[in-house]
């Protein structure tokens, strides 16, 4: 597998297993510290704790393969999906500047990725 298809996998595990804790955590918000443990034991949560778990062997995996100065700016794609991911799953706005923002983000993460 090739650096930047690792990091891919790394950044999908990553921002799914995100994306569930923010819908998990907007059906049942954190309102008192007692229901905590109502929230982390949710299949949701627990579901996205374990996507992030593998998400973090894999980005071991890549740290102990590849240059962090090549594969750490290819995990900015985490923002770009956990973004676009926000907007089809959970129905959120973003601004102009906002895509802008999302556009140069990949735009330098593919420059570093030639690099």
């Amino acid at each position: 597998m090739t650096a930047l298809l690792i990091v891919l996998a790394n950044v999908l595990l990553l921002v799914t297993g995100q994306l569930l804790w923010k819908i998990t955590l907007n059906r049942h918000p954190i309102k008192t510290w007692d229901n905590v443990l109502t929230i982390l034991l949710q299949p949701s949560m627990i579901l996205g704790c374990i996507l992030f778990a593998a998400a973090t062997l894999i980005w071991f995996y890549a740290l102990s393969r590849y240059n962090l100065s090549r594969i750490y700016p290819l995990q900015s794609m985490a923002y770009v999906l956990g973004a676009v991911g926000g907007v089809v799953f959970l129905r959120e706005s973003m601004s102009v500047y906002q895509w802008l923002g999302l556009f140069f983000i990949v735009g330098g993460a593919f420059l570093l990725s030639k690099s």
